[in-house]
């Protein structure tokens, strides 16, 4: 009778250590598989939300009347408040 029961036991066992291998490897497989798509679909999402508007990337004040990029040198000036130049001339 003992070994009957052990026999059972033994049988069980091997039967839970399959069940536990498969679902072991089943669920590591969908975790890679899910890794793999999520990040797929991350740059999928990002590359369709930010390249439309990295085009508008530059101000309206860029543009001439006819929506075209200016392509011409600028002014550009240069505010500079009386504070600072005090006290970098004290020093």
């Amino acid at each position: 009778m003992g070994e009957a029961i052990a026999n059972h036991y033994t049988e069980l066992n091997m039967a839970d250590t399959t069940l536990l291998f498969f679902s072991a490897t089943t669920s590591f497989l969908f975790l890679c598989v899910g890794i793999v798509a999520g990040w797929a679909a991350k740059d999928f999402v990002h590359d369709y939300f930010w390249s439309r508007d990295e085009a508008q990337m530059f101000h309206p004040e860029m543009y001439d009347e006819n929506g075209y990029m200016i392509n011409e040198e600028l002014l550009t000036v240069k505010f500079i408040n009386e504070d600072e130049i005090d006290e970098t001339l004290d020093a």
